[in-house]
């Protein structure tokens, strides 16, 4: 298979996914960091209004390929900055953790709006620099650890 047609066929695989993957997230609602869910909490970042947005990594449907860790995040925000706490999905991404190196890869995300419009998307493969207990640090520790390495 050629390299266009492999790199359509995990666009149109990775923009079933989402779908599937919004749907089911909106119709869950904001508990689903339970144990039985597999999305865990693992930390929050500042938005770009100042507010707090949490980041969850999804356990129970990574991609285990050798060292390779591939995964679900997604980033809850607050609607307002009223202190409602009404959140709402500000960004849904597919990552990839390598555990030999630590390289941490964007696979795709895409971004939404608070009444759930998408803003845009980023289809592209791009490395994330982090460091030592940042964000991306817990991320790829997180994959790790639950593929056995740590």
């Amino acid at each position: 298979m050629s390299k266009s047609k492999k790199i359509k066929l995990y666009s149109k695989l990775f923009l079933f996914i989402t779908a599937v993957l919004f749907i089911g997230l909106v119709s869950c609602g904001k508990d689903e960091d339970s144990s039985d869910s597999g999305w865990k909490y693992v930390g929050d970042v500042v938005g770009e209004d100042g507010g707090l947005v949490s980041v969850y990594i999804d356990l129970n449907d990574m991609v285990v390929e050798g060292n390779i860790r591939k995964f679900w995040i997604r980033y809850y925000a607050e609607k307002s900055t009223t202190g409602s706490g009404e959140k709402y999905i500000r960004q849904l991404g597919f990552w990839e953790a390598n555990c030999n190196d630590w390289t941490l890869y964007v696979l795709g995300e895409e971004y939404y709006g608070v009444n759930g419009e998408l803003l845009g998307r980023m289809e592209e493969r791009t490395l994330e620099k982090y460091k030592k207990g940042s964000l991306g640090d817990k991320l790829a520790a997180a994959a790790c650890r639950y593929a056995g390495r740590n």
